[in-house]
């Protein structure tokens, strides 16, 4: 494709293709009534012209700017750059602008007055750390609102793993290998996705007829550097866990650096279990096995409900649940 000129116009599309403005318009609108054959003639105009259309011109006419807000965590963490990776292209391809927003740069009203005054269309919340009140402070805004990975707000859109099966899963593999004294570096019980991995975590224990020892149990809040600390207490106590769940994949890599730090063989010594399945824990580096929830498809559902919310703002709120699968790698083996 050639380069983009920012001289070209719709103008020079309908000119190229043979049709009248209006048409050109009718067609980037979304309006129904064009004929197959001059669909294609437009789209062939406006690949070789390299158009694209002003969407701050268009918002004028449909009260729309063609922006969602995007609300992350820690962006730091690739899981959430995975995430904004599928978005944005997605909303790319459906032609809206991503705004992104990190609920760990300022207050929730900072991040609520630069969606309001951004005036954005819709509103993904892709944190699973926000709080409740804080949620809602940001839904208030009256925008059409998704939430991901989050527990579904009333009357609000949302897309989530299966968290309390994927805690299943993670306790059913380390029993399976003959686990029995199980370490867990959680996440903060305050989000519902950490208090539904560690509750399914609870209930396949209990199913199993295996005790959970509490005292084996941190809060890391999902980062690495606490994560760390926190599997390095738990290794060094005189009578130590024989594996680790981690609540996400930061967290088990920051596990597998305190087992080198500390002289442990993994899984010799210890195994460890993450949560997530990003692209990081497949290098041959770690290995990780880990529950995978599916980032990709969250990713994509979510743009798919926040454009379909705002095309259709009175049907009813949709709730996605998407399941979890675990990803066998080297970081754990049955119990020595």
């Amino acid at each position: 494709m050639p380069p983009r000129s920012r001289g070209v116009t719709s103008i020079d599309v309908a000119k190229a293709a043979g049709v009248s403005q209006t048409t050109v318009s009718r067609i980037l609108n979304g309006h129904t009534g064009v004929s197959e054959r001059v669909q294609a003639k437009v789209a062939d105009a406006i690949d070789r012209l390299g158009y694209r259309p002003n969407l701050s011109a268009r918002s004028l006419v449909t009260s729309r700017t063609q922006t969602v807000g995007v609300v992350l965590g820690d962006l730091t963490n690739s899981y959430y750059a995975e995430l904004l990776h599928t978005m944005s292209g997605e909303l790319n391809s459906g032609g809206y602008r991503t705004l992104i927003l990190s609920d760990h740069a300022g207050s929730v009203e900072d991040l609520r007055t630069t969606l309001w005054e951004t005036n954005v269309d819709g509103v993904i919340v892709a944190t699973t750390l926000l709080s409740p009140e804080r949620e809602a402070r940001i839904v208030s805004l009256g925008v059409p609102s998704v939430t991901l990975g989050r527990d579904p707000a009333e009357g609000v859109d949302s897309i989530a793993p299966d968290n309390f099966t994927g805690g299943r899963i993670a306790a059913g593999h380390l029993v399976d290998l003959g686990h029995r004294r199980i370490g867990v570096v959680a996440g903060p019980t305050s989000a519902g996705s950490v208090r539904d991995r560690h509750s399914g975590f609870l209930a396949e224990l209990a199913d199993r007829g295996v005790e959970f020892d509490e005292s084996l149990m941190r809060v890391a809040d999902l980062d690495y550097d606490r994560a760390r600390d926190a599997a390095r207490e738990l290794m060094s106590l005189p009578v130590a866990p024989t594996a680790l769940f981690c609540h996400n994949d930061p967290s088990a890599l920051g596990a597998l650096n305190a087992a080198v730090a500390l002289g442990k063989r993994v899984p010799d010594d210890i195994s460890v279990l993450g949560f997530d399945d990003i692209a990081m824990s497949s290098w041959d580096a770690f290995r990780l096995t880990t529950v995978r929830q599916p980032i990709h498809d969250m990713a994509a559902g979510a743009v798919e409900l926040i454009l379909d919310r705002i095309a259709h703002p009175d049907r009813d709120a949709q709730h996605v649940t998407l399941p979890c699968t675990l990803i066998e790698r080297t970081t754990t083996a049955a119990l020595r």
